[in-house]
């Protein structure tokens, strides 16, 4: 029997096994929020794991999945499920716990996302902090629907902890300061919503669920409130997606969630499959760094339920199988050229190969090299990532010169030395979730090339558009000091101290300042009459002089009473090309009074002849 002939049989019979009453995918929900404000330990409250003891500092550093099937979800919500009269058709529901939130993302030419809905975990008491935004930005712009857990809630004063009871009942047994605390804290968050243009309110307040966000008071510490959040995330799952989780049949798709290397096992990929079924007999198409690859499929694993992929307590199961929504860790030979966020697919067939591989790199192109001439590097660890970054970045009109994902090398700051010469202020590099290599570093260190690195996409939008502002300021504080400035002075009458060699008068600067070594025109036919040598008030040289300011100046060239006279107006005379100059870069910056001086010259020039008619245009 053909391998194609088998792999038609094994579909035909993971079909069948797929009751008709049941063919509705798991709805994929993303658990995203601040650092430390809860998200796994919401997880491990339902797990009974101990996934966050383990990892470092207490946060999570890997992508994970965790499935919960409805028997797990309906037992969490005990009678609260009986009270609502509310029947589950889905059959359970997957959540993706995110450190980096961008990871959650397919990419944009799809216009699809691994997430059907998403729970925002937030501190009661600290309310919403800057990872709080990122993900409400980051959900607002794939319009997926979610609801948030206020957690923390027995750190609110007064809580006496009810644990493990729902959120009506254990609210009920506090004193009415502490009801009131809690509230207020409450319309922190929902103030926060609001001007985020999301309306709120607390879940059991709230009739119409399509218009109005939940806000699930929660404790991932007593387990308070935990089945409150279950309830509603599985009823708001149903209610308002039910038609887009039909059951897909066919080849399998899903995004990369991560790529591991396994004792005993080489490369692996974690995947979350949305679509279709995924068989160990298969063959996939995976989006690499430069292009699209193939790999036989060596074995599905997926972890038991409630277990984790990144984490496991148990052995991964060994599977024939798999359908959408689901975790699954894949083994096989070539997978080490995957990279996290891209698209996998089965193909078996040559056409379904080439057609894959056609799709795949058709959607990663966008992300590979960016060839401005002059713009940062970006690099990140995901391409869901960099596809977030870029999209902000572009935003904001901040121009890209490279956006790629992994580390830093030495080639990306050869790349920003090069802008360096060019536009200062776009010599950086920044990273989200990647490391430098060390002689990417002394590289980096001895030419002076900016490094912004983060875990929080907006931290490094706002540090790198700080430090733009800031180059960009003394760059032009640079420049200014050596412009020369527009002005118009007047000789003072019964003010000449010396008619030449050089001619030292009294004057007063009508609009614009004057400096010396300046040269100087008549205001009555443009003509040229020496130059500022010297600038005096009160018998000290200064640097610079004002409108207003009456000071004596000496001036090389002319001669009093016949090149100048008194009450002669005389213009700081500047060449064509530092007028446009000015105009076209330095015009916001110049004083009211030193724009009137731009502009008499720029009339004055126009008056002498006809062929000036369009001068300093």
């Amino acid at each position: 029997m053909s391998q194609e002939k088998s792999n038609k049989e094994t579909k035909k019979k993971a079909d069948k096994e797929i009751d008709d009453n049941k063919r509705i995918k798991a709805p994929i929900c993303v658990i995203l929020g601040h650092i430390d404000h809860g998200k796994t330990s919401i997880l491990d409250a339902v797990r009974g794991t101990a996934v966050q003891a383990r990892e470092a500092g207490g946060i999570t550093q890997q992508i994970g999945a965790s499935y919960f099937p409805i028997e797990t979800i309906q037992e969490i919500c005990g009678d609260l499920m009986t009270k609502g009269a509310i029947k589950l058709r889905i059959p359970g529901i997957l959540i993706v716990d995110t450190p980096g939130h961008a990871a959650f993302l397919n990419l944009r030419a799809r216009g699809t996302s691994v997430a059907d809905i998403a729970i925002v975990v937030v501190d009661v008491q600290a309310g919403f902090q800057p990872q709080t935004f990122e993900s409400m930005r980051l959900l607002k712009q794939r319009k997926i629907p979610f609801l948030v857990a206020a957690n923390k809630i027995d750190r609110v004063a007064g809580w006496k902890s009810k644990e493990g009871e729902q959120f009506s009942s254990t609210l009920k047994k506090q004193t009415v300061d502490t009801q009131k605390a809690l509230d207020r804290h409450l319309y922190e968050l929902m103030g926060e919503l609001s001007k985020l243009s999301y309306p709120s309110d607390r879940y059991d307040r709230i009739r119409n669920y399509t218009e109005i966000v939940a806000i699930v008071p929660t404790s991932a510490k007593t387990h308070e409130g935990i089945q409150d959040l279950f309830l509603v995330l599985s009823g708001l799952a149903q209610q308002f997606l039910l038609k887009k989780l039909v059951y897909s049949e066919g080849p399998g798709e899903g995004t990369i969630l991560e790529v591991t290397e396994e004792t005993g096992m080489g490369t692996t990929i974690n995947v979350i499959v949305h679509k279709g079924t995924f068989l160990k007999t298969d063959t996939i198409v995976f989006g690499g760094k430069n292009k699209a690859h193939k790999a036989k499929i060596r074995a599905l694993l997926e972890p038991k339920e409630l277990d984790e992929i990144r984490d496991p307590r148990e052995k991964f199961n060994s599977i024939d199988m798999v359908h959408a929504a689901a975790g699954i860790k894949i083994t096989g030979s070539g997978l080490n050229e995957a990279v996290a966020g891209a698209l996998v697919m089965v193909a078996n067939t040559e056409e379904e190969i080439e057609n894959a591989i056609k799709m795949i790199e058709e959607e990663m192109k966008v992300f590979k090299i960016y060839t401005e001439k002059e713009g940062i590097i970006i690099k990140t660890d995901t391409l869901g990532a960099l596809e977030a970054l870029v999209k902000e970045f572009r935003d904001r009109k901040i121009p890209i010169k490279l956006a790629d994902i992994g580390d830093v090398n030495k080639n990306n700051v050869a790349e920003s030395i090069v802008v360096k010469e060019i536009s200062p202020s776009l010599a950086a590099i920044v990273a989200f979730n990647v490391g430098i290599l060390h002689d990417a570093q002394e590289e980096l260190e001895v030419n002076d090339i900016e490094f912004f690195q983060s875990d929080i996409i907006y931290t490094l939008l706002d540090d790198y558009e700080h430090w733009k502002i800031e180059i960009e300021s003394k760059l032009k504080a640079e420049s200014l000091k050596d412009l020369t400035y527009p002005a118009k002075i007047k000789i003072l009458p019964g003010m000449v101290f010396r008619s030449n060699k050089p001619a030292i008068v009294g004057v007063e600067i009508l609009s614009g300042r004057i400096v010396p070594r300046t040269p100087l025109i008549r205001g009555t036919d443009g003509k040229k009459c020496g130059s500022i040598q010297q600038i005096q008030d009160k018998s000290q040289s200064i640097r610079e002089a004002k409108r207003g300011q009456q000071v004596a100046i000496s001036i090389r060239g002319p001669t009093v009473g016949r090149q100048i006279t008194e009450d002669m107006e005389l213009y700081v005379d500047l060449p064509e090309s530092v007028v446009r100059k000015i105009k076209e870069k330095y015009y916001e910056d110049l004083t009211t009074d030193e724009k009137e001086a731009l502009e008499d010259l720029i009339e004055l020039k126009r008056s002498i002849s006809a062929d000036n008619k369009y001068w300093g245009y």
